[in-house]
């Protein structure tokens, strides 16, 4: 994403695209990608994600493929039990204010071992 791509969206925009991503998780009819040839790309130009979820530590839920997203797309903040604390607040305010995401989404899960 470029940062005018970045720059046009708004956060109902990027809501409705996570609903749509999570819609093709659980589906089973996900984006096909070629990791790295994204990781080529997303490592030149800057950053600009759409958004920033703070999510559980659980490493059996990751956040990208769960809402459908590329590379570069999504700042992650994972502690376990998914709540804020001085660390992550200081990373969700970098996220948006800084790099210019558009939308925190705080993310739960079942099964939580937290």
């Amino acid at each position: 994403m470029t940062k005018a791509e970045q720059d046009s969206l708004t956060p109902e925009q990027v809501l409705q695209e996570f609903k749509e991503g999570n819609q093709r998780f659980n589906t089973g009819n996900v984006t096909q990608r070629e990791h790295s040839e994204e990781i080529r790309k997303a490592v030149t130009g800057g950053q600009f994600p759409k958004a920033m979820v703070l999510s559980c530590l659980d490493s059996r839920v990751p956040v990208e493929d769960v809402f459908d997203q590329g590379m570069g797309d999504v700042f992650v903040g994972r502690v376990a039990g998914n709540f804020v604390n001085t660390d992550l607040l200081g990373s969700m305010e970098f996220a948006c204010k800084v790099a210019g995401a558009k939308l925190i989404v705080v993310m739960g899960h079942q099964h939580c071992g937290a």
